[in-house]
């Protein structure tokens, strides 16, 4: 087995001491004269320069040979060897947001229609396609009356159900009043603005799209259509409820703009680090395994998603997490609930059931309606303390704190739900990442509640269930020096 070179373990490079120690060697056997005896001497300084080049080519080739496998690739090198695999790295995505627009029904917004949030800096939005404000996909509608005649029914009809009012007196309140009345769908709650002479239907659900058809003696004042606007900046960017409300630069139509729904979480091109733990994941896309094929679909087609832990039940009984026979449950954090449970129906086998804590209906190939149901974990909090020791020969980098606290929060960032904390798992890290330091003892508590902090910190792991998923920020780590 050759001594240096490519070995059976891997590439063994020569450092620059052994270069130069043999140059010296085969140097001194043929002139017959020690040529160490002088270090300051012009030959030493000759072979020096020419063993450090040397040792120069040795590195690059074992960079080279490194740069083949995604487990050591860095850069462009991790994404040319990560193609091997089928997967490329994660560009940077934008945010989206389900906004509820009002307006005239038929209004046209444009693409690059702009719309803000009020806050400071605010966040801007935008469409990369024409949308439309239709009654046809409505969240909200102001109904009024077209025409008033003698012996006339007037009719309101909500996702095909038919809700009729026939009025004795022409008189546009009674028969708002009376068409509110008409209306029993429990999906919807029906008001009569009286002083405007408007029925406003709003769905109680407000993420939810209806179709509305009106009689002729009907018509619209304004309609609200949940359309999705994209953040003009990528990365994810979170608002609170209810504070995009600007309208920067829109058709005359769009009377007002508010954001009622959970945001899609953009983000930033993937670091190598996130790019290597998505490459472990999605390359089972491709397996025959259905809980890897699920999760992997699930990461790759669907933006936001952060964490797919798949579990299966393959007994005949229900199992001790409660999932019924033959069923699959996926715990997922992040994502379009609809987009997850497109995944999931693909890709899961015939006559396996879904389970979980929410369900999606999807519409299968014949029409039908088809439910998939999948889990969201539920949050646990998880803070650290770290009591580190100095090295008595190594000075501690100013910046100390934020190096211990970045190794914790991409360990903490690449756990699944269901994964259990164990802080020595990444001990190394801390070491590499931060030096001057001899000694860290790592303890930790975990809350429900991420404005909870502890008074003391008891434990040196924290175990997560199916259905939980560790979080932590920088807030939650504190590091101290002992003594």
């Amino acid at each position: 087995m050759p001594e240096y070179g490519l070995t059976p373990k891997g590439p063994n490079i020569k450092r620059l001491d052994a270069i130069l120690e043999d140059m010296h060697t085969n140097l001194s056997e043929r002139w017959g004269v020690n040529t160490r005896q002088n270090p300051e001497s012009l030959l030493n300084h000759l072979l020096t320069d020419v063993a450090d080049e040397i040792a120069g080519l040795w590195e690059f080739g074992e960079e080279v040979y490194y740069s083949q496998y995604p487990s050591t690739a860095e850069g462009i090198s991790l994404d040319s060897a990560a193609q091997y695999g089928g997967s490329t790295r994660e560009t940077a995505a934008k945010s989206y947001y389900p906004i509820h627009c009002t307006g005239k029904d038929g209004t046209t917004l444009a693409a690059g229609t702009m719309i803000a949030s009020d806050t400071n800096p605010a966040v801007q939005l935008t469409i990369s396609d024409e949308k439309s404000i239709t009654r046809s996909a409505f969240n909200k509608a102001a109904i009024k009356i077209a025409a008033l005649g003698t012996g006339d029914v007037y009719t309101v009809a909500v996702n095909g159900s038919v809700f009729s009012f026939a009025p004795k007196e022409r008189n546009a309140l009674s028969i708002l009043r009376g068409l509110a009345e008409a209306i029993t769908d429990t999906d919807f709650a029906a008001t009569v603005d009286e002083e405007k002479e408007l029925l406003n239907i709003e769905a109680v659900d407000v993420t939810s799209t209806n179709v509305l058809v009106l009689s002729e003696n009907l018509t619209t004042e304004t309609v609200t259509s949940i359309l999705t606007f994209g953040t003009v900046d990528t990365g994810d960017i979170l608002v609170p409820v209810g504070v995009i409300t600007k309208i920067v630069k829109a058709d005359a139509g769009l009377l007002s703009v508010v954001n009622l729904c959970t945001y899609i979480a953009g983000r930033a091109e993937e670091t190598d680090i996130e790019f290597r733990q998505s490459y472990a994941d999605k390359v089972f896309i491709r397996s025959s395994r259905m809980l890897e094929s699920i999760k992997s679909a699930i990461l790759e087609n669907v933006q936001g998603v952060t964490s797919v832990a798949p579990y299966e039940n393959p007994s005949h009984e229900v199992d001790e997490q409660g999932r019924p026979p033959h069923s699959v449950e996926i715990v997922v954090d992040g994502g379009d609930s609809t987009e997850i449970a497109k995944q999931i129906l693909d890709k899961k086998a015939g006559g396996i059931g879904t389970f979980g804590d929410t369900t999606v209906i999807i519409p299968g190939a014949y029409d039908e309606d088809i439910a998939v149901s999948f889990s969201r974990p539920t949050a646990v909090y998880a803070w650290f303390h770290l009591g580190i020791t100095l090295s008595p020969t190594e000075a501690i980098p100013p910046n100390y704190v934020d190096l211990l606290r970045k190794v914790i929060l991409e360990n903490m960032a690449a756990l699944n739900a269901g994964q259990d904390v164990v802080p020595q798992q990444f001990m190394s890290q801390l070491y590499k990442a931060c030096s001057g330091i001899s000694y860290i003892d790592i303890k930790l508590f975990t809350t429900q509640d991420s404005e909870k902090s502890p008074d003391d910190y008891p434990s040196r792991s924290a175990v997560i269930t199916a259905r939980q998923r560790a979080y932590t920020s920088e807030e939650m780590i504190e590091v101290e020096i002992d003594g």
